[in-house]
């Protein structure tokens, strides 16, 4: 019996040490961010610290990187389009990147679904997709008293830089408690919507939002969010011309209800929004 409680402690230690060095392997030069779960975002946070000669810049979630991949090289809209899942704050960074890696532009496209604006950093997503691409010191000085405390109800924050779970595709389970009272724009995203306005002022840009195509089944989802919640949050100016500009388009162009089975077929549609 003792033999066999040793054997296997030498197992487990050996074990752990293997994925350790693996870790630390995965984090030499950084390997790890094309292989983990939301690797689009930290390719993103890379293009954004770099120099463009584009004028114009397009953020954006899922639906944005199906219709402008920033894998494809544009020389006149620089697209830095990921996953909602970073949400408005994640997207206020790459921004604040883009500026500060000396940038000029004369536009910043925001390449929502109406339903994105509802992230308030509460999602199962919310650890692998801001807090451990995010939520380090580089960028504590962006982030706002409510996102360190959206960030604190996630459990095991402490440890997400942690070699090990860094490098890997761990998160815990978390299910928020918070009870929203709203339904179109989460606290997060009014912030950092406002946050992008005082950037565009200060940099002389234009802040553009554009609505990214949506099923007619969703018709009615969309007509029940509360668009008072833009005038309570003082944001008409930036939603301004949004909801006008949904591209409506059947149901079985979609492959899940929200992502389009071809959407090159589509792009053409935005010919006179984004160029």
């Amino acid at each position: 019996m003792k033999q066999f409680v040793l054997k296997t402690l030498l197992f487990v230690l050996v074990a752990l040490a293997i994925f350790q060095i693996k870790s630390l392997l995965m984090m030499r030069n950084e390997r790890y961010v094309k292989k983990v779960l939301g690797a689009e975002v930290y390719f993103s946070i890379e293009k954004s610290k770099k120099h463009s000669k584009a004028r114009k810049v397009l953020l954006g979630d899922s639906v944005g990187k199906q219709m402008f991949d920033g894998a494809q090289e544009n020389d006149t809209v620089n697209s830095l389009t990921s996953n909602q899942a970073i949400s408005m704050a994640g997207q206020y960074v790459l921004l604040d990147n883009y500026i500060k890696a000396g940038n000029t532009i004369d536009t910043a496209y925001v390449f929502f679904t109406p339903f994105s604006f509802v992230n308030n950093l509460d999602q199962i997503f919310t650890y692998n997709y801001f807090v451990k691409p995010f939520y380090r010191s580089e960028y504590m000085a962006l982030m706002t008293p409510d996102v360190k405390k959206q960030v604190s109800k996630i459990p095991f924050t402490a440890i997400a830089h942690w070699p090990a779970v860094l490098t890997s595709n761990w998160s815990p389970e978390f299910e928020t408690k918070d009870k929203p009272t709203f339904n179109l724009i989460s606290p997060i995203s009014a912030q950092y919507l406002h946050k992008m306005s005082a950037l565009a002022r200060q940099h002389h840009f234009r802040l553009v939002l554009v609505a990214a195509p949506v099923s007619l089944k969703k018709k009615k989802e969309v007509e029940l969010l509360n668009r008072q919640e833009i005038i309570d949050n003082n944001l008409q100016q930036e939603f301004k011309g949004f909801f006008e500009s949904i591209v409506w388009l059947d149901e079985s162009y979609f492959k899940d209800g929200t992502h389009l089975k071809q959407p090159e077929k589509f792009k053409h549609r935005y010919k006179n929004i984004i160029r």
